[in-house]
């Protein structure tokens, strides 16, 4: 069985997920679309930067199983967190050895580790009606290229839609 992995991400037009200063800009209704998603698939992969601002603002561990990828020492204090700095293939075989079929991939630096090695099936792109300069960017500045499909267009308001894409290479 293999892993189908998706990145999910709160993003603006112009390709930023997070601000330099880490202010939350994604919307209720979503935040309410991601948290429906990972309930459905409860496998959770996060980076170092995304752990330290979801632990901060209270919103980790998620329900299911969260895998943290670090190279620094981490206190682990819940039960359904595993800590590692493991490449992202042997990421999915903890994913797999533990039941699980389906992944979510949140963090910029991570989501792209994970793309260029070609382990990414989908992508969800929350689009939110706000721009800024400074932060981080979906992909990080590294040497990839994938082709994608769109599947789906969702509209969360007048302002917010949501764009499934699937990854063809």
């Amino acid at each position: 069985m293999s892993v189908k992995v998706i990145v999910y991400m709160h993003i603006t037009p112009n390709g930023m997920i997070a601000t330099a200063s880490d202010h939350g800009f994604s919307s209720k209704r979503a935040k309410a679309d991601f948290i429906k998603m990972i309930n459905k698939i409860q496998v959770n992969i996060v980076g170092r930067r995304t752990f330290d601002v979801a632990v901060k603002k209270g919103n980790f561990p998620l329900k299911g199983l969260n895998i943290l990828v670090t190279k620094h020492k981490v206190k682990n204090k819940w039960p359904n967190v595993i800590v590692t700095s493991a490449s992202p293939r042997k990421i999915l075989k903890i994913v797999e050895q533990n039941g699980y079929s389906e992944a979510m991939v949140a963090g910029g630096k991570l989501a792209t580790s994970f793309i260029k090695m070609g382990l990414v099936n989908d992508i969800y792109l929350n689009v939110e009606p706000v721009v800024f300069g400074r932060g981080i960017r979906l992909f990080s500045d590294e040497e990839f290229y994938k082709k994608l499909k769109l599947v789906d267009a969702k509209r969360f308001s007048k302002n917010e839609v949501r764009l499934h894409y699937k990854v063809l290479n």
